[in-house]
């Protein structure tokens, strides 16, 4: 069963679309996913068709006396018959405060996962920009760490401090990589620049870069993912390309 996390402390870098669009691309694929969404933003959910109302959330299912088992929060997508998601709450903020008194609070998601009655064939997780209690519990646990990478001033300061979180987090095993996100091929002085500059980092780039998009940008306003919007839209390709590196990471055939 294993974990792929989007994780960055930075916002506004495409890392919940990312998250999304890798779900939907590996449940298209076959395989059975279950998207846990950490964000209290609940992003993640609302794109993938649950709207964020007074119903358990996958904070429920964490801390020393959890409010709901992981098999009572988990629900089926309306759209993917393959996947299955774990929503989020605006009230998960408040909640993510109490984790942080925990003293098991790394041990969170492993302990909730055991409340599930079956297995998916991967997990995929959407944490906050920041490095709460609920990013440092999926750091501390996830196979796979994917942080996106925009293109522009300070993007490379973003990626080292995540990198330094989940080292920080990590006792061992696991591994952190980034790929390039909203990627404009036009602007090659900034793209030569930002080459340069990820070839001195210690964190492998995947061979993915996903481009600028509008089409991308009108289904995340819409809550919809691109491939049901705009199927055959510049970046699709390259979304689905990444899903199938970072399962290949991870094991999935």
């Amino acid at each position: 069963m294993p974990m792929i996390a989007f994780s960055t402390i930075k916002g506004g870098v495409g890392k919940t679309t990312l998250c999304v669009h890798v779900a939907a691309a590996l449940a298209d694929a076959g395989h059975r996913v279950l998207l846990m969404d950490l964000d209290p933003q609940a992003h993640a959910s609302l794109v993938l068709g649950l709207d964020p109302a007074d119903a358990p959330c996958v904070a429920d299912t964490f801390g020393p006396r959890p409010r709901h088992r992981m098999d009572e929060v988990v629900v089926a997508s309306p759209k993917r018959p393959n996947l299955f998601i774990a929503r989020a709450q605006p009230r998960m903020a408040a909640m993510e405060r109490e984790l942080f008194q925990w003293g098991h609070r790394l041990q969170a998601v492993p302990r909730a996962l055991k409340t599930l009655s079956w297995t998916p064939d991967v997990i995929i997780a959407d944490t906050p920009p920041n490095l709460g209690a609920f990013t440092e519990a999926v750091l501390h646990h996830a196979d796979l760490v994917v942080a996106p990478v925009p293109t522009g001033a300070f993007a490379l300061q973003g990626l080292g401090e995540i990198e330094t979180a989940w080292k920080d987090a990590r006792e061992e095993g696991g591994a952190l990589v980034a790929v390039v996100n909203l990627w404009d091929r036009r602007t090659t002085a900034t793209n030569d620049a930002m080459d340069a500059a990820l070839k001195e980092s210690t964190v492998p780039v995947l061979r993915a870069r996903i481009p600028r998009s509008e089409a991308i940008n009108q289904a995340g306003l819409g809550y919809e993912v691109v491939f049901d919007t705009s199927p055959s839209a510049p970046g699709v390709e390259e979304l689905r390309e990444l899903a199938k590196e970072l399962g290949r990471r991870v094991g999935l055939r």
